[in-house]
């Protein structure tokens, strides 16, 4: 591995070649990119690093604002103009022209880059050069531009909240083109990701948002609300057919599943010309999405139209077939499958395992069983009411989905759905916009209970005993732990009980003669690749992950596909240089997430319109309506772009580039 030798961080310089010392243990590490192939520089928003005395600080700097100028916008002249500027500099002093730049000249430009460019990329690429400048100007201007032979770099351009999706999604660019008033550019940016666009704008988690850096400022930019509006206003979008493979071909490729992840793999497959056939044990498809999320979050004339464009694609649907009844990995190769994608997720829910539960007990429901059973009456128009009092135990997503479904089932206002869950309302992991929403519509909450024992009568459930909680002090994680109050038991008389606590993988459906193997929670063991312990089969979706996200599921997805087609082409799973440059970003801190200097714009966060609370229950309308087009605008306009240009440099060739610009 190689040591640090010389560079500029977050500040702070230090070059060993001159005795210039400072603590480097507070510096990014030199790790691999893939295996054997050892990073010797960095150049980012922090600033450059030099690793390998093979790689010149002039080599890693022309990457970098190479893509500095590729990614320029053009609606700045301080940044369009300088970057070419710079790379111009660059590249003569690469061909051993070095004193002939007017450097101080340069080091001018990339001040003026910095201090009035409109967006990121301007104002933090200059950085590493006005260091380089002010504290290595011999490295650029001796430099004869040598770099290590047959070497690579890697640059991107990304943000925060590109980051902190699992499918990398573009955000910042999708946000430009909403604001140019091209919803349907702004679509097109998505599907290069994933099909479930206006699904995703409804019930995604946004973990983008938590990483946006306008909330240091004000408040994050709505983007799941603002890529709901990019689907739900755009013209028909055309998705890339150009490889799609012919009809009459036999299909190479078996994903099992029609969900999130499978519908993924699908997606991306079919556009490269290969072609697929989906087993689906339902007589649908959508899975988890179209199962377990209520319509009243997502319609499933939204979700029908996109999987749609799968269908459009080629795919060949297999429906009403299960996995280990009706074929299995073996029957599936002989028919000449090549690569098979296990997208099954994790459809068996968990009672609450409390001493002498009976769960046989009329009344007494897994949540996952509760919102699957109601999805299947809901298809037949068969809704049954509840009566009596409801009890939901837990508080994450799936129990909100429990809450509001049962509210609506309720026969009249006399009786109440309860909630109840072991720790404090800013410990659950729920939306936090479903808890609102859960208590708009008249849903009690018991925060700091858990249950003790399930009440029944006659085989009924008559109650639930709850106790009373308390928080300790924080454990070596930080999080605070929960213990019972002695005495303190207290019994909620109702007629239904919803253990919302997880679901699981049904492992039953495998056999001995697949040959997959299972993690200690439950789930397929896969590489980083997706492939499992079988070769040419891979896993994504719950199944690989556990109950995971909408987004998450998507992003597996994605991802197997990208390694199927690499196992169908070689034989072996390919390198994801993409999802590597993340882990590398994360792990060594390679962005700054400090907000920008400059002003924010005026307009401030506000809420998507929703149906008023007396008007939702006891219907299935859904219940966010989106904003208006003069709204989505001014939402629009609170993006301040924060992109940050990132390269590194390889001392050998990075395997998967091609694919970059499809994960």
């Amino acid at each position: 591995m190689n040591e640090l030798i010389y560079g500029f961080w977050k500040g702070v310089v230090f070059d060993t070649r001159r005795g210039i010392c400072a603590d480097l243990t507070s510096f990014p590490s030199s790790k691999y990119f893939n295996r054997g192939n050892p990073i010797t520089g960095i150049a980012t928003a922090e600033g450059f690093l030099i690793y390998d005395h093979r790689v010149t600080l002039l080599r890693v700097l022309l990457d970098y604002y190479r893509k500095t100028q590729e990614m320029s916008c053009g609606r700045c002249t301080p940044c369009r103009s300088g970057s070419v500027l710079i790379v111009e500099a660059l590249e003569k002093a690469a061909q051993g022209q070095g004193q002939e730049v007017d450097w101080d000249f340069i080091r001018q430009v990339a001040i003026q880059m910095a201090d009035t460019s409109l967006c990121g990329i301007g104002r933090t690429s200059p950085i590493a050069l006005i260091a380089a400048i002010d504290h290595f100007r011999e490295d650029l201007v001796s430099s004869p531009g040598v770099y290590i032979q047959n070497g690579d770099s890697f640059s991107l351009a990304t943000a925060p909240c590109i980051e902190a999706c699992p499918a990398h999604v573009e955000v910042p660019r999708y946000i430009d083109y909403i604001r140019d008033g091209r919803p349907d550019m702004a679509k097109a940016v998505l599907l290069r990701h994933y099909p479930l666009v206006g699904s995703c704008g409804r019930v995604c988690v946004r973990p983008c948002e938590n990483a946006c850096l306008r909330g240091q400022i004000d408040a994050p930019v709505s983007i799941k609300d603002l890529k709901r509006f990019a689907s739900d206003h755009a013209q028909e979008v055309a998705v890339d057919c150009a490889k799609k493979a012919p009809a009459d071909q036999q299909p190479q490729v078996a994903v099992i599943g029609a969900g999130p992840a499978g519908l993924n793999c699908a997606y991306h497959l079919l556009q490269h010309g290969i072609g697929v056939t989906i087993y689906e044990k339902e007589n649908h498809a959508g899975g988890m999405a179209r199962l377990g999320i209520p319509s009243y979050r997502l319609p499933n004339n939204i979700l029908d139209s996109e999987i749609g464009t799968v269908e459009a694609l080629g795919a060949q649907f297999q429906y009403g077939k299960t996995f280990g009844k009706d074929f299995n990995l073996d029957t599936l190769f002989a028919k000449g499958y090549k690569a098979v994608f296990l997208g099954l997720g994790c459809a068996n829910g968990q009672y609450l395992g409390l001493p002498g539960e009976d769960t046989s007990a009329r009344g007494y429901l897994k949540g996952l069983d509760f919102l699957l059973q109601l999805a299947r009456a809901q298809e037949n128009d068969d809704v049954q009411s509840l009566s009596g009092d409801v009890v939901v135990v837990g508080c994450g997503n799936v129990a909100m989905d429990c809450c509001r479904s049962a509210r609506r089932l309720l026969k009249d206002n006399q009786h109440k759905v309860i909630v109840s869950y072991r720790r404090t309302q800013a410990s659950a992991p729920a939306d936090k916009d479903e808890i609102i929403a859960a208590g708009e519509e008249g849903i009690e909450f018991q925060f700091l209970t858990a249950p003790v024992e399930i009440l029944t009568r006659a085989g009924q459930v008559c109650g639930i005993k709850l106790i009373r909680m308390q928080e300790t002090e924080p454990d070596e994680s930080g999080r605070r732990r929960v213990q019972p109050i002695e005495g303190s038991e207290f019994v909620v008389s109702c007629s239904t009980v919803i253990a919302a606590i997880g679901q699981r993988l049904d492992r039953s459906v495998f056999s001995d003669s697949d040959g997959i193997e299972f993690t200690d929670r439950g789930t397929i063991v896969v590489d980083d690749s997706m492939l499992t312990t079988r070769d040419g089969v891979f896993a994504g979706g719950d199944a690989a992950t556990g109950p995971t996200s909408l987004i998450r599921g998507l992003e597996t997805g994605e991802t197997a596909a990208a390694s199927i087609r690499e196992y169908l082409m070689t034989g072996m799973p390919g390198f994801l240089a993409r999802r590597r440059m993340s882990e590398i970003i994360r792990d060594e801190r390679l962005m700054s997430n400090e907000a920008p200097k400059y002003p924010a714009v005026a307009p401030q966060r506000v809420p998507l319109q929703t149906l008023c609370p007396e008007s939702r229950v006891g219907n299935w309308q859904e219940v966010e309506e989106g904003f208006d087009i003069d709204e989505t605008y001014r939402q629009a306009s609170r993006c301040m772009r924060c992109y940050q240009i990132i390269t590194l440099s390889t001392l050998k060739p990075i395997p998967g580039k091609s694919a970059v610009e499809e994960l």
